[in-house]
């Protein structure tokens, strides 16, 4: 049992090495990808607050509309953990299902970028790749595999390894080349597992049920190809007031995310954690609709009464991408994001000096 576990650990790691290489150093770039758009374009991601602080959601889509005279804007990101960050919103051309990403000055209700195709954006392009290889369904289904594949490295290489205690921090850096690979293999292996599995299991789960969803329901993104030309809601339409409505409607909710009607007869749906929202809840856990043409109230979702399913799939997000604690568990997430590169090449080195010997 223990050769056939040495074997299926070494051709599976062999095989996806590679992919899982990418994919950790993609993913510790994606951790901080806000902080790095901020040193590439501080002059399109970075603002300086103002006394009078933030101008009226109102006067900033007028604002977009002003400038962009061609395009609806179709969703709207707000940054509530830094006043100095942009906010983003997100357009679409008329007559088109292109989505396009803005940046602008909450507080002098300017817009500071021009619109670009998400994936050309630095952490469009990254999470492209880190999700899909740039090869859409096909990639998705690969780097999902490859989650699994990280997944089963970590179990078995807790087989193999199952008496790490004893040389837990044994590293032999006088001895020979192989036997120092090996340690240094097994090193980081054993103090990366609970981060590979949460990590592999979390990004399987998304790709693969996406790709199966997709093959199951394939008419259901019919949908997304509807065309408009026209503003789908009223000029006079009192977006600014939709937070406190919903702060209303949920107690203590506290709006991320705006979506705003994007099909004919569509809502705006805010998206935001609840009041009692736990250490590790996404920032987009509950949501509340209402009617683009009437603001009537629509529907109200409360992610804490759910059931702990539920609640499970939203926490994979902040367990995901770690941004859950600030700078600390960030800079952790993304060290933890450069494990499987270092195994993939220590192992990589196992497996050729066996090779070489042989």
């Amino acid at each position: 049992m223990r050769k056939l576990f040495w074997r299926l650990h070494s051709v599976a790691g062999l095989l996806a090495g590679l992919g899982l290489l990418v994919i950790g150093l993609s993913g510790s770039l994606l951790v901080f990808h806000e902080e790095i758009d901020g040193l590439l374009r501080p002059a399109e991601t970075r603002v300086e607050p103002t006394p009078e602080g933030r101008r009226s959601l109102n006067e900033l889509v007028a604002a977009v509309e002003a400038e962009l005279p061609d395009h609806a804007v179709t969703g709207w990101h707000f940054h509530r953990d830094d006043p100095r960050a942009a906010d983003g919103a997100y357009v679409m051309p008329f007559g088109t299902r292109e989505w396009r990403y803005i940046t602008l000055d909450p507080y002098r209700a300017q817009v500071l970028s021009s619109p670009q195709l998400e994936n050309t954006t630095f952490k469009g392009w990254l999470l492209d790749l880190h999700t899909a290889f740039f090869l859409e369904h096909v990639g998705l289904a690969i780097t999902g595999l490859l989650g699994v594949a990280l997944c089963f490295l970590g179990l078995s290489g807790l087989y193999l390894y199952r008496r790490f205690w004893k040389s837990l921090f044994r590293l032999r850096l006088k001895s020979s080349f192989r036997m120092l690979s090996g340690d240094f293999h097994r090193l980081v292996g054993v103090w990366s597992v609970p981060f590979n599995l949460l990590l592999g299991f979390t990004g399987a789960w998304w790709n693969l049920s996406h790709v199966i969803e997709g093959l199951t329901h394939p008419h259901e993104e019919a949908a997304d190809e509807v065309l408009f030309h026209e503003k789908l809601f009223a000029a006079g339409f009192d977006v600014a007031s939709l937070p406190d409505r919903a702060a209303g409607a949920l107690p203590g909710f506290e709006t991320n995310y705006i979506s705003f009607p994007w099909a004919p007869g569509g809502p705006f749906t805010l998206w935001g954690r609840a009041e009692d929202a736990a250490f590790f809840r996404s920032p987009y856990g509950s949501q509340v609709a209402f009617d683009s043409q009437t603001g009537g109230l629509i529907s109200v979702h409360d992610l804490t009464t759910d059931g702990l399913g539920a609640q499970i799939l939203d926490a994979f997000e902040p367990l995901h991408f770690g941004n859950f604690g600030g700078p600390v568990s960030k800079t952790l997430w993304a060290a933890a994001g450069l494990a499987p590169a270092l195994l993939c090449l220590s192992g990589m080195s196992i497996w050729w000096q066996r090779r070489r010997k042989k």
